[in-house]
């Protein structure tokens, strides 16, 4: 179906190109054929014009016409005027000398051969018909002396060495049409180049406006400016589709991610009202418990309300970590920044845990080398890092908890958190930083976290330009990997000591 198409729009190329060409060729070739025969055709007659002025000029420098006469005959033997016939008349119409057989001035009705008549006025003239005796074609001229007194007649048949002469070369013919089939040729290549270059457009245009699939791969284009032409407006398609695309996915992609932040947010308002109702419901029990019972024992009343005051307690540290992770997200970009020595503050840590005994039973270790210095907020790496160890110290279930440097690049710092634990159900990896989620339900509020922990976590490195993941490790426990970015001081020099070595 393609290559009829293609076929058909070449012919409808070829057909007028070929004919303008061949029309061109042959008025061409017409008009210098025709001017070369009128050249010849006025060469002779400059011929003849000539034998009758050198007769005219032998009969004023009173020499024997006859023999003049017998002169130009020898010296046309073997030339295109070997059939020349000369007369010479005088005043009376007599022939007083002549080349062959006289030339007749009157036809058989007794009519004077027109060139006599205008030469008789003009002094010289031309005439090209029949030869009155011969019926062939032939060219006259006459000439009149300028007294008056001779009339020269020359006579030029047209017989065949003359009428090769005055004829143009058959030769030009072959030439002609050699050239006319080559230029053919040539047009039927053009025209089939141009037909498939504007078929490949017409193809790629019925494509895109059907929205069928469209690659530079799978079109092959003509090598020249036209095919040059449809590469470069297909080029410009192709990018303002993918932008165009681009922009919708991109679209696509903002939509999805406001609606995951809806959907986040109103599941973060679930959850915190549920939170929120479940230690506020128990303080509002101790609290009417105590005042229904005004003789209630002392001692259980102090209990009461220290439960009371533990709840109050939760409740404020639930909020505390709900604007925490608020402000993290909302307001990334306008968390302060400093490059400091991440060895001091893990030092810092250590010595925090030995006086306030959060790892509890827990041995901290930790292995961060000197100047490890990375771009970050200390109050909040301080806070995650503590996060981390009350996670590890309430729910692994382990003996000891380390972190150390595991790698590093031009830009950042990378450290893993782990601890020798029981780890967690892998079914429960993907959804450890999601807000207020809890492996175990019950143990998890048995030991009062908010479930906001490990989210806070995560949004602080991610505040920070760095990012964190979780897994399970072998042969037990859990093990969170993060990445902080290196000291913008520190990252110069390497790159600069990098550019000194290469």
């Amino acid at each position: 179906m393609a290559s009829r198409k293609s076929d058909k729009l070449f012919w409808r190329l070829f057909t007028p190109l070929a004919f303008l060409l061949w029309v061109i060729i042959g008025l061409i070739v017409w008009y210098n054929i025709s001017n070369e025969v009128e050249l010849r055709r006025s060469m002779l007659e400059s011929q003849l014009r000539n034998v009758n002025a050198t007769i005219l000029d032998a009969y004023e420098h009173g020499a024997d016409l006859q023999e003049t006469l017998n002169f130009i005959d020898n010296y046309n033997d073997n030339t295109t005027l070997n059939d020349l016939k000369i007369s010479v008349f005088n005043e009376f119409s007599e022939p007083i000398a002549h080349i062959g057989q006289v030339i007749l001035l009157e036809d058989a009705d007794h009519r004077v051969i027109p060139e006599l008549l205008v030469a008789e006025a003009e002094g010289q003239a031309t005439n090209i018909r029949p030869d009155l005796r011969q019926s062939v074609e032939a060219m006259f001229n006459v000439m009149t002396s300028n007294d008056g007194a001779i009339r020269t007649i020359t006579s030029a048949p047209y017989s065949p060495s003359i009428a090769r002469a005055l004829n143009y070369n058959s030769m030009i013919w072959i030439v002609v049409i050699a050239l006319a089939a080559l230029a053919t040729s040539l047009i039927a290549v053009f025209a089939r180049r141009i037909a498939k270059s504007v078929y490949t457009l017409h193809s790629f245009a019925q494509r895109a406006a059907e929205g069928s699939d469209i690659s530079l791969d799978n079109i092959r284009f003509s090598h020249d400016e036209i095919g040059d032409v449809t590469h470069e407006i297909l080029r410009l398609y192709l990018e303002k589709d993918r932008a165009t695309k681009r922009l919708e996915h991109e679209h696509t992609v903002a939509l999805r991610a406001n609606e995951e932040k809806s959907r986040i947010k109103r599941q973060t308002a679930n959850n915190l009202n549920h939170e929120i109702k479940t230690p506020v419901g128990i303080i509002k029990g101790y609290l009417d418990t105590i005042l229904s019972d005004p003789d209630m024992p002392e001692p259980l009343m102090r209990t009461f309300l220290k439960k009371a005051q533990e709840h109050t307690d939760r409740l404020t540290q639930l909020l505390k970590d709900v604007s925490s992770i608020t402000r993290l997200e909302e307001g990334a970009s306008q968390v302060k920044v400093t490059d400091f020595d991440f060895h001091d503050l893990i030092y810092n840590v250590a010595n925090d845990l030995e006086v306030s005994d959060i790892n509890g039973s827990m041995e901290f270790d930790w292995q961060i080398p000197f100047d490890t210095y990375v771009r970050g907020n200390y109050t909040l790496l301080n806070n995650a890092v503590m996060n981390l160890v009350r996670n590890a110290a309430k729910y692994s279930k382990g003996t000891r908890m380390q972190l150390r440097l595991t790698g590093r690049t031009d830009k950042e710092y990378t450290f893993s958190f782990a601890d020798d634990g029981t780890g967690v159900g892998e079914e429960h990896i993907p959804h450890l930083f999601d807000r207020f989620y809890r492996v175990d339900e019950g143990r998890a509020r048995k030991s009062g976290g908010t479930g906001l922990g490990l989210p806070i976590v995560k949004s602080t490195f991610t505040a920070l330009g760095g990012d964190i993941y979780v897994r399970n490790i072998k042969p037990h426990g859990l093990e969170f990997v993060f990445t902080l970015p290196k000291a913008k001081q520190q990252s110069d020099n390497i790159i600069s000591t990098s550019d000194t070595e290469s």
